[in-house]
């Protein structure tokens, strides 16, 4: 009887460490995901200042005195 207890116990902590470390790794893959969300995101505002930049230098060769 004992065998079997300590054989069922042995069993729990494994399954115990099994879903500790899947919960672990999700943690790890949404870490991942909020990186490249905020990388995405500083992608677009530079993006958009570069055309915002693009924008205004054309409008200076079009007001210019030449």
């Amino acid at each position: 009887m004992t065998n079997w207890f300590d054989a069922a116990i042995g069993w729990q902590k494994q399954l115990l460490d099994t879903q500790r470390n899947a919960l672990d790794a999700g943690r790890q893959v949404t870490d991942a995901g909020a990186a490249l969300i905020a990388a995405q995101e500083a992608t677009r505002r530079a993006g958009e200042a570069n055309l915002a930049a693009w924008q205004a230098r054309a409008q200076l060769w079009r007001a210019g005195p030449w």
